[in-house]
């Protein structure tokens, strides 16, 4: 593969590292992939929590916590089913069935209860899209932050990023993590005053949801070097 004018990101290369076959059929013929009810969950709780984020949207959130169910907001409420309708009929999937709802019901309140606006710290730029590009070493490598949190005490700042798979991380899927790395990379160039680090948030864990990773200089400098080698 060559180096040249490839633009790089997470699911790029662990996609190519889990299977070159699907690799090439993603990347490469650009096969339309199919669908998953699992993948639409995750992007409607994104949709969600984006929302809720807004000044004029946080309310939301605590009627919906104190009622420990997204009816506690018949706005949010009626948002979700009327997605889990269209996808249903979008993508010929059970989205509207009485499980789905209540998935994404409980993971819904696993988000916003989990320290959602970043007490202590500022939400700076929610679905932040960045695009590294180096020439020494030479890499490209594009990206979305579900939600960066900035420490300005501590000079730290915190990606959060939502996830609704069944599984948590586990040994070397957590320890050299690529999205985390790529994550820590573009914090550390988008905001060079502030140590970087990644909490992936486990909705459909609630005793245990976060998981962390940070890494030193020398990790993120060897990581560029990999990003070289694509």
């Amino acid at each position: 593969m060559t180096k040249d004018k490839k633009i790089l990101s997470a699911s790029r290369i662990k996609t190519l590292e889990t299977c070159s076959w699907l690799y090439y059929c993603n990347y490469e013929l650009k096969i339309p992939q199919r669908q998953n009810e699992g993948a639409l969950r995750g992007t409607l709780t994104h949709l969600v929590f984006e929302l809720v984020l807004k000044n004029k949207h946080k309310h939301h959130r605590k009627t919906i916590l104190k009622a420990n169910d997204i009816n506690g907001s018949p706005a949010i409420n009626r948002l979700v089913i009327k997605h889990l309708r269209k996808d249903q009929k979008r993508h010929d999937l059970p989205m509207s069935s009485e499980e789905n709802y209540d998935l994404m019901n409980k993971m819904i309140i696993v988000g916003l209860r989990d320290d959602f606006f970043g007490e202590g710290g500022r939400v700076v730029d929610p679905e932040k899209e960045f695009l590294i590009e180096s020439k020494n070493p030479k890499y490209k490598i594009r990206g979305f932050m579900d939600k960066p949190i900035m420490y300005d005490k501590e000079k730290e700042i915190k990606i959060v990023d939502y996830k609704s798979s069944k599984q948590k991380f586990r040994g070397e899927e957590l320890t050299a993590n690529i999205q985390a790395m790529a994550y820590s990379l573009a914090a550390k160039k988008l905001w060079p005053k502030y140590k970087p680090w990644v909490e992936f948030l486990f909705l459909r864990f609630p005793r245990s949801a976060r998981q962390h990773c940070k890494f030193t200089d020398e990790q993120l400098d060897g990581f560029e070097y990999f990003l070289d080698r694509w």
